[in-house]
């Protein structure tokens, strides 16, 4: 019998074939495994989204650290690369730059910004490229930005002028720094306070807000485009949606009291500079009445939450390093007294230790630790690693600023690290991104870093700040919120004093009534300011002079100082001062 028939001869090539096949079937698979970047365990359907966490940041810090610095995650539908070095920033910001010009849609951004019509999560085209070149060459030019230095001067006087009014208390400075932002912004964006009323409610400030908490969360959609009916489930469509139509409607109110105002001779706003661009006839795309509405609201969400966090953040390292606070002080001291004048924005670039500072605490605490999302529009070669196109793609700058292989003691607050360094706020070099770099990065970083730098270098000339009685350095935390911008967890509370031999030295730094005078502009206390424990001013002078007895005066509730002896008092703080009680209440003196 022949072992060889046709069927054993066809069975025995098709099983061939199909080994042949699995083999190169499994080399290929294995190869594209190869091609893609490293990525932990995931689950079915959710993918990888079970790993992220309330700090999504340090999260992808340690599965950096673990796998390396470019790491893939499934992220529900959504194929997400993560990268965590600067030579890989490099390469997506500078070499492949055109590649990752895009921006994901996330839900949030096509309902509050109009369609996406804005200039943060606009797609990368035509409109884009308009809307940008009007951002940068009308709205936030150096010549605009330099045109509202009376508006930063005259908000931040009104933040001085609260706080010379309340010496000795503890404030709320994250607050402060909040409004202050707020003021600044509202008032170059829409002509107005963010703390001015609108009708009967302060509506302005309330729908803004809505818009920022809006614009800081993430939605189920944004990891499952297709998942469009939980939102209408969840609430959540209903909640932008009604924000939607009150943003609306108020930025329709803004529109028309500046067209009935007309051209009045006041310095033109970003409203006005828009309906000024929206007439010209050489616009490559028209620019609609929503598109007008959604760069103005960019400018705002984009600048407010930033320019406070940076401050609260050079503010909260100042306050846990007071050496370094004292030499910051003694620099714009000395450069006030030089040129003889109170400090505005002229001295600006004689303070380069402050600058320092500011840049400092932007590399260990960045207010945006995850630039915003970028997304492949064609497949590109990553260090080696296939990136297929709609990739979303994140840039970890809280890892790269504490990458250490680019920085020295990258935990230690030091900004003497920036000192005599090329290293510079723009995108040349990847080891300091703060404003995110290529195409994509932020158009409006020197309108955000003048407020911060004026702000910061006029608090510490007109002010000295310690912490409350009882905390020291090491319990100030930097404990960070996820959000719109990285902020402080709990607010930073301060106790300001008047430097009053410093501003006094400077001529017209002192008013009639003795009170420091911080600008010629409208000087009129900030609304709402957090002031955790009032001072009791007539009590001050009296409790200078007791400390000049040698002793701490202690601040407590009891009877009043007239029972006191002024040779046995202790002092515990001027924060919490309500009464002073006789020291024979207490254990002992503390002498001085």
């Amino acid at each position: 019998m022949d072992r060889f028939t046709p069927q054993t001869i066809f069975i025995s090539i098709l099983l061939l074939l199909s080994i042949l096949y699995f083999i190169t079937f499994l080399r290929k698979w294995l190869k594209s495994q190869s091609l893609t970047p490293p990525s932990p365990p995931s689950l079915p359907i959710i993918g990888h989204l079970h790993l992220l966490t309330d700090m999504p940041h340090h999260t992808f810090t340690k599965l950096a650290q673990k796998l390396g610095p470019i790491i893939y995650l499934q992220l529900g539908q959504v194929p997400t690369v993560i990268v965590s070095s600067p030579r890989l920033a490099g390469l997506i910001l500078k070499t492949h730059d055109h590649v990752f010009s895009n921006r994901p849609q996330l839900v949030s951004a096509q309902y509050l910004s109009f369609n996406c019509s804005d200039v943060t999560f606009s797609p990368y085209g035509p409109y884009w490229r308009q809307a940008r070149k009007i951002c940068v060459t009308e709205l936030l030019s150096s010549k605009r930005v330099n045109s509202f230095q009376l508006i930063r001067d005259e908000e931040v006087s009104r933040l001085l002028t609260t706080l010379s009014a309340h010496p000795g208390s503890e404030v709320n400075v994250s607050e402060l720094f909040l409004s202050l932002a707020n003021d600044i912004l509202c008032r170059v964006a829409f002509g107005r306070r963010f703390t001015e009323r609108v009708g009967s409610s302060n509506h302005l400030a309330a729908v803004l807000r809505e818009t920022q908490e809006l614009f800081a969360g993430m939605s189920v959609g944004d990891f499952f485009p297709e998942w469009e009916w939980f939102h209408s489930v969840s609430g959540y469509k209903r909640r932008l949606m009604k924000n939607l139509n009150e943003l609306r409607r108020v930025c329709d109110e803004v529109i028309k009291e500046h067209l009935q105002r007309g051209e009045t001779g006041i310095k033109e706003d970003f409203v006005d500079v828009l309906l000024r661009v929206q007439k010209q006839d050489n616009l490559e795309v028209p620019i609609t009445d929503d598109n007008l509405k959604a760069l103005v609201l960019d400018m705002f969400v984009a600048g407010t939450d930033t320019s406070a966090a940076t401050l609260e953040w050079t503010m909260t390292e100042l306050a846990k390093q007071p050496e370094i606070m004292k030499q910051a002080q003694e620099e714009v001291r000395a450069v006030a007294r030089r040129t003889g004048k109170v400090i505005d924005e002229t001295h600006l670039q004689h303070l380069h230790f402050i600058k320092s500072i500011i840049k400092e605490a932007m590399r260990l605490h960045p207010t945006v630790p995850l630039l915003v999302p970028r997304e492949s529009m064609d497949e590109c070669i990553i260090d080696g690693y296939k990136i297929p196109p709609k990739t979303r793609l994140l840039i970890n700058t809280y890892a790269i600023g504490r990458d250490p292989s680019s920085w020295d003691n990258p935990l230690q607050f030091n900004p003497n690290r920036f000192q005599d360094s090329n290293i510079d706020l723009k995108d040349q070099d990847f080891r300091f991104l703060p404003f995110g770099g290529g195409r994509r990065g932020c158009p409006g970083y020197t309108f955000g870093l003048a407020t911060v730098e004026i702000a910061l270098a006029r608090l510490l000339f007109h002010f000295d700040w310690e912490l409350p009685y009882g905390i020291h350095t090491d319990d100030v935390d930097v404990d960070e919120i996820f959000g719109l911008a990285s902020r402080k967890r709990t607010p930073l509370i301060l106790v300001p004093t008047v430097n009053e031999g410093q501003t006094k030295s400077i001529p017209g730094g002192i008013s009639m009534s003795g009170q420091p005078r911080f600008s010629h502009g409208s000087t009129e206390p900030m609304e709402n300011m957090s002031i955790c424990s009032p001072p009791i001013p007539h009590l001050l002078p009296t409790l200078r002079q007791i400390v000049v007895k040698h002793y701490r005066i202690l601040a407590l509730r009891g009877q009043p100082i007239a029972d006191c002896n002024d040779d046995h008092i202790t002092k515990l703080g001027n924060p919490s001062i309500k009464h002073i009680v006789p020291c024979t209440v207490i254990a002992s003196a503390v002498p001085l």
